[in-house]
């Protein structure tokens, strides 16, 4: 078995299905978002009613530690589905988030392998870049009826896998399905080690999202997966790096002002521009990368940002439009 290797890489490379938001290779006619989710609702449901999950690999150190592969129950079979272990007091365990989009509101279902990992590990924001490898497939329906009975079979097909990562990925960059659950996880622990052994992950987040079409590409057809597919990813959260998209010196993750997670509600001047995407925060005509300084140096973290008063306990000067 090889031992897990990445190679960190300094230009951009772009490759795989997230290199962009979506694919425009083909577009069929828009359907309701509430109808489709019903739709992708009962595949994804059906999949895990249907399927159970045969083996997790535990090898620390090796590129398929938490492997997962699921398999069909076969007729008359005994095994545990994957919905039975919905909000399990263990590990692994199913759970659900509610996620509003497109006015309607999808519950993503998604696995955890494995209890948090070290506590030095960092969960992403929905904006932050993440380092993760996964295996990527989409769900078909398959309903027949003969002499009056119905059949349904669920089946996958794999449209990509990414094993050695070289290049982490914006999650406001990729589908929105991802930027909902990442969160949900931690990083690694990154194992240094002398040449010629590669530097290693252990104790990474390891999980499966299973996506609604709306969360994916919903009605955008790709090369390699069809128009309004259910999508599912098991993947392994490696590493991070907290993003700044306005380069104001402000990480995006102390620019969610209400830390309720979404950052399309904080904008503090009112002039559409979220904070996070918003050069001048207070409008005050001065830009906040030049208003958080002091002596001529940007704080090393959030909490040290001052106040017009020159403390930390008061509204912060690139909030404040009456301070500059």
């Amino acid at each position: 078995m090889n031992k897990f290797k990445l190679y960190f890489l300094l230009i951009s490379v772009a490759f795989g299905l997230f290199s962009c938001s979506k694919s425009n290779n083909d577009i069929v006619p828009l359907r309701d978002y509430s109808v489709q989710y019903l739709s992708d609702n009962e595949t994804i449901e059906q999949y895990l009613k249907t399927y159970y999950i045969e083996s997790i690999t535990n090898h620390p150190g090796f590129v398929d530690d938490q492997d997962i592969k699921f398999t069909k129950i076969p007729v008359n079979g005994t095994q545990p589905s994957i919905m039975s272990l919905l909000n399990s007091p263990t590990f692994p365990k199913l759970l659900t988030k509610d996620v509003s989009y497109n006015d309607i509101v999808y519950k993503v279902y998604y696995l955890k392998l494995r209890a948090d990992n070290d506590l030095d590990g960092k969960a992403p924001c929905r904006v932050d870049e993440v380092l993760a490898s996964y295996n990527g497939f989409y769900l078909t329906n398959n309903t027949t009826t003969t002499n009056g009975v119905t059949t349904v079979d669920i089946t996958g097909t794999v449209f990509e896998t990414l094993l050695y990562p070289q290049q982490r990925l914006g999650l406001d960059r990729t589908i929105r399905g991802w930027a909902e659950i990442f969160p949900f996880f931690k990083t690694g622990t990154y194992n240094a080690t002398p040449s010629p052994d590669p530097a290693t992950f252990t104790n990474f987040g390891a999980g499966v999202m299973f996506l609604p079409s709306g969360l994916a590409y919903y009605n955008s057809a790709t090369a390699t997966i069809p128009s309004y597919s259910p999508l599912v990813f098991s993947f392994k959260l490696y590493d991070l790096k907290r993003a700044d998209q306005d380069l104001d010196g402000v990480l995006s993750i102390d620019e969610d002002l209400n830390h309720d997670g979404d950052f399309t509600n904080d904008d503090t001047d009112g002039d559409g521009k979220q904070n996070y995407l918003d050069t001048d925060d207070d409008g005050d005509g001065a830009l906040t990368k030049n208003e958080i300084k002091i002596n001529g140096v940007t704080p090393a973290s959030y909490d040290l940002i001052q106040d017009c008063s020159g403390t930390t306990t008061g509204t912060k000067k690139h909030l404040d439009k009456t301070c500059h």
